[in-house]
């Protein structure tokens, strides 16, 4: 079985539906990408942000299958956070640049769009290229290296499973869907960060109140009711946090 047969592009090749007018009329650039950064912004946390850029770049750009990686640093292991159109295809793929220069590792360290016309006659990337064409069915590449503020926040690939399958206005889209993509990935990361520390914070005034209320019913000190509050959370091998809150709530302690 060959690997085109084992892996098809998720929808069908749908380049007439996909030509729009740039004159602002249903369906021009700059409605449709409205409409694409509101559904960024909306995704709610960076993993669904990843998820929602990767799905609508098969039809925005339009390619065959997109990864996108949220890193700053590229390296043999993928990315923590991370999505993709084809899993399948996508460890294949990963595995092919976790030992080989690609269009995607040069995007991601210039933080620039890079492009890989036809995989089968690049003079570039030549083991990368070569181990894809035999290995899977991408033969064109088209990669973006996401920076904001001067930071490096990841990288964006799109592939296609014709040679020439990104022509000009193909990349012109594609840069404007790494660009609101970029920004909507800070977005959600500084969202998540601020969603953290809330409930860190949380966490910590719950912790102090529990600890309090043991020190003063116990006539202990606050270091005695921190330990208290420790052996039962590993004695019953429960969060901290979870044994405070149920204590507040009960105003009991499991038995140490």
């Amino acid at each position: 079985m060959t690997p085109a047969t084992r892996w098809g592009p998720d929808r069908p090749w749908q380049w007439q539906n996909l030509r729009v007018s740039t004159s602002g009329a249903k369906g021009s650039y700059p409605e449709e990408f409205a409409a694409l950064a509101r559904s960024f912004a909306e995704a709610g946390g960076v993993s669904p942000t990843l998820h929602q850029i990767v799905a609508k770049s098969l039809e925005v750009v339009p390619c065959d299958w997109s990864a996108v990686a949220m890193t700053d640093h590229l390296s043999d292991r993928p990315a923590r956070m991370a999505a993709v159109t084809d899993a399948e295809l996508m460890r294949t793929v990963a595995k092919i640049s976790a030992v080989r220069d690609s269009p995607g590792r040069t995007a991601f360290r210039a933080g620039s769009m890079v492009h890989c016309d036809d995989l089968t006659t690049t003079t570039q990337w030549c083991d990368y290229a070569r181990a894809m064409v035999q290995e899977t069915p991408v033969r064109a590449v088209l990669s973006f290296g996401l920076q904001l503020h001067g930071d490096t926040l990841g990288v964006l690939t799109f592939y296609s499973a014709r040679p020439g399958g990104f022509d000009v206005a193909a990349q012109r889209r594609g840069r404007l869907l790494a660009d609101h993509a970029t920004v909507a990935i800070g977005f959600a990361a500084s969202a998540d960060a601020a969603d953290s520390l809330r409930d860190a914070l949380n966490t910590s005034r719950l912790i102090g109140a529990a600890i309090g209320v043991l020190a003063e019913r116990h006539t202990i000190t606050t270091d005695q009711a921190f330990d208290l509050l420790r052996v039962v959370s590993n004695n019953a091998n429960r969060r901290l946090a979870d044994v405070a809150e149920d204590f507040m709530r009960t105003g009991e302690l499991p038995e140490p």
